[in-house]
């Protein structure tokens, strides 16, 4: 049985949760981690588990995740700025690397027949 992603999460989660009730950790500090585990398990997955035309998508998102952990260590306004920064890197990536094969293949794919239609073969 191959794991999924929801199941790395659902440990994420719980990890986090248990770490918090011993009283390791504070609520901030259990949010905080449950996000950098989830975005950590989102870049394993990225190579792991998912295809590899989905690959740039775990990739950042993973980054995106992880980097939301960062409240609790450095100002807020800064953490914003990073995820802000992420994102706009990710959708650089995805369309970059979306559009790249669909422009080649747009370019380099013949024209479709018309034969084997009724139309095209009622004479």
């Amino acid at each position: 049985m191959k794991p999924g992603w929801g199941v790395g999460i659902i440990v994420a989660v719980l990890v986090s949760f248990a770490v918090y009730l011993v009283g390791i950790i504070n609520l901030a500090g259990m949010v905080s981690m449950l996000l950098l585990l989830s975005g950590l398990w989102t870049l394993v997955a990225a190579f792991a588990i998912v295809e590899q035309k989905d690959r740039s998508y775990y990739l950042g998102w993973g980054v995106v995740i992880a980097a939301l952990s960062l409240f609790d260590f450095i100002p807020f306004n800064d953490t914003i700025a990073l995820i802000l920064g992420a994102i706009v890197v990710l959708i650089i990536v995805n369309v970059y690397l979306g559009k790249a094969p669909k422009m080649y293949n747009a370019a380099t794919t013949p024209p479709a027949g018309g034969g084997g239609t009724p139309a095209a073969t009622a004479v």
